[in-house]
């Protein structure tokens, strides 16, 4: 506390009076013999003075300063006359001041100040650090092994020194009745009247049920606390509540009670919230290990982990069997006595352990024993390694049947190639007779019927000139069905080999060449710039000429013929469109066969051969085509190419 003065308020000067009566700070005078001389207005508001105290003794009018720092630090400044500053608690203000005293050979002159909220946010940091290092501590004893009863009494002991707290109770959660039970309890009075192993209380139900803490500085005061009056009636009047685990996944429940009204600071709620969490941390993974225990004991491998000495800390029934051991009795042992039954020759599989602990890195390898082939698949982890034995014989076994098997496909293929080359030889022969031997004979036929009709036409009637022509144009159309058919098995034979094609420079040129055959038709083209596709130019070329050729053909009886070549939007397919005769899709099936033909010779000409052609082009390419169409509203084909096969850029 602060009080006392120096000089009489008649001494002042009126300007002296009024400056002090303005100043922020409290101001008392005290004269030589310990008397107050002058008090300005906010001393007195502080200090809570009201009656006038000019005159009076100061430790008479504040006896609560008797003993304190204020009276030995106001003494010693008179007595060596020097300035004095501290900072004390005043027990009749009920607050902290600052205070600075100048003494003179007529008395004191004392300034102070209300500097509570800074002393309590130095309180709440060191209070803060000793949350944190509480809270250290125990992540330390989770890390520790400690069991989870010996941690709940940890938290415990935790609770009651850090927040002052006489009670705490920590509950678990039963899965199966849906309800709280108490797992620790301290501090209750023995002749407490709470029934802590069935809970129906609205600040556990509520934290149950959000997930949020349920926070009361006075629970006599607090609306929420309607069914809560045994606690009031046991002496409870504040607490925290936080839910350990989360609503979806309840594990528990930490509550802190106080047997006075308080204030909890944030940093309270905080650090019961932080216990909370790693409560149920703590007993998810005491959990997981225990499912993961049981994991490990029925995989058929043998499971072994070591520290970074490679002792061995956990070895499952089926590794401890293949030694003839028990798991227990492996604990502690280096793993340098047991890799001689791995087949551990020169120190392989220590060596292979040893690495993957330094470099950190999951490493597998394959060692034999006898007639038998190991698997070791190795993991480091933060404390050492974990490794799993498999028995792989009978995989190793099959590997050497398959190998077996391929040399003797390998051996098969070359043979059946062989033969497969010939034959294309062969074929090759053929078609080179096809095109020879029976394009002579037709030659003949179409020439000695042309040689009739030029030296004996005359003598014929129309009706013998109408077989002979006939004659003639079945001849030719046999020649075109050659022609057609060499084509194709030329496509089939031909190497393809990938760059960029401009399709839009060919569609252009095909284009120009269509209209200088037939220059009597007017037939608009629409062919979109920069199609670039990646093929095999020639091929590519015949694809487009197939095509425009079908859409020019079947557009000659069309009035305003028109014939797009383009992308769809998606880009993923190129077309090309006609406005022509179109195509029943019921017989679409039959578009890209040999010698399937969907309108009659009579009505458009033509050998079958050139779509089973351009089929044969982009499945090559491994591309895809299709076409939709329509009886009288022409006819769309669609076909992909490759964007970008490998090897090509």
């Amino acid at each position: 506390m602060a009080d006392g003065t120096t000089t009489d308020a008649a001494v002042l000067q009126p300007n002296l009076a009024l400056v002090l009566e303005r100043i922020t700070d409290g101001f008392f005078a005290l004269d030589a013999d310990w008397r107050i001389a002058y008090m300005n207005a906010e001393a007195r508001r502080l200090l809570h003075v009201e009656s006038d105290p000019i005159g009076r003794v100061w430790l008479e009018a504040f006896p609560k300063a008797r003993g304190r720092l204020f009276e030995r630090e106001y003494s010693r400044a008179m007595r060596e006359q020097t300035p004095v500053q501290f900072v004390e608690y005043s027990a009749t203000a009920e607050c902290w001041f600052e205070v600075k005293a100048y003494p003179s050979a007529d008395g004191l002159s004392v300034y102070f100040r209300d500097v509570s909220s800074r002393i309590e946010a130095q309180r709440e940091v060191e209070r803060n650090a000793r949350r944190q290092r509480a809270i250290i501590d125990f992540g330390r004893s989770v890390l520790g092994g400690l069991s989870f009863e010996e941690l709940l009494a940890d938290a415990i002991d935790l609770l009651r020194d850090v927040l002052e707290a006489p009670i705490v109770e920590i509950y678990s959660y039963d899965r199966l009745r849906g309800r709280l039970v108490a797992s620790g309890v301290v501090g209750w009075n023995p002749g407490a009247s709470l029934d802590a192993f069935a809970p129906e209380l609205d600040h556990l139900e509520h934290a149950l049920r959000t997930g949020e803490p349920f926070v009361s500085g006075d629970l006599r005061v607090d609306p929420r606390a309607r069914r809560m009056p045994e606690l009031m009636s046991n002496g409870v009047r504040a607490c925290i509540c936080a839910l350990v685990g989360t609503p979806a996944d309840p594990k528990g429940m930490i509550v802190v009670y106080a047997t006075t009204s308080r204030t909890f600071a944030v940093g309270d709620v905080r650090f019961v919230e932080s216990l909370a969490q790693t409560i149920a941390e703590a007993s998810s993974s005491i959990e997981s290990s225990r499912r993961m225990r049981q994991v490990v004991e029925t995989v058929r491998d043998g499971f072994v982990s070591f520290d970074r000495d490679l002792r061995i800390t956990y070895a499952n029934e089926r590794f401890a069997r293949f030694w003839g051991r028990t798991p227990e009795t492996m604990i502690g042992e280096s793993i340098a006595i047991h890799t001689d039954p791995l087949g551990d020759t020169g120190g392989r599989v220590y060596r292979a352990l040893l690495e993957t602990l330094q470099s950190q890195q999951s490493a597998t390898i394959e060692t034999q024993y006898r007639d038998r082939w190991h698997e070791l698949r190795m993991y480091p982890f933060s404390d050492g390694v974990a490794a799993y034995v498999r028995d792989i014989t009978r995989r190793k076994t099959e590997e050497q049947r398959i190998r077996d098997l391929n040399a003797e496909l390998e051996a098969r293929v070359a043979e059946r190639t062989k033969q497969l080359q010939l034959a294309n030889k062969e074929l090759e022969s053929f078609s080179y007779s096809v095109s020879h031997d029976l394009r002579a004979p037709l030659r003949a036929i179409d020439g000695f019927s042309q040689a009739l009709v030029e030296d004996y036409g005359e003598q014929l009637d129309e009706r013998a000139q109408n077989y002979l022509d006939r004659v003639r144009k079945a001849a030719q159309r046999m020649a075109s069905l050659i022609d057609a058919l060499l084509q194709l098995a030329k496509v089939a034979r031909a190497a393809v080999t990938y760059t960029r094609v401009d399709l839009t420079a060919i569609a252009r040129s095909f284009a120009e060449e269509l209209h200088d055959r037939d220059p009597e038709r007017r037939v608009e083209f629409a062919i979109e710039p920069a199609l670039v596709a990646l093929g095999e130019p020639n091929l590519l070329r015949a694809v487009l000429e197939n095509l425009m050729g079908n859409a020019w053909k079947f557009t000659r009886k069309t009035e305003n013929p028109r014939i797009s070549v383009g992308r769809t939007d998606a880009g993923g397919e190129f077309f090309v469109r006609d406005n022509g005769a179109g195509f029943d899709m019921a017989y679409g099936n039959k578009l890209f066969g040999a010698f399937q033909r969907l309108h009659a010779n009579e009505e458009f000409e033509g050998t079958g051969i050139g779509l089973a052609t351009v089929a044969r082009i982009v499945h090559r390419h491994g591309g895809t085509i299709r076409a939709e169409g329509e009886t009288g509203k022409g006819a769309t084909f669609y076909f992909s190419l490759p964007h970008r096969p490998d090897g090509v850029e």
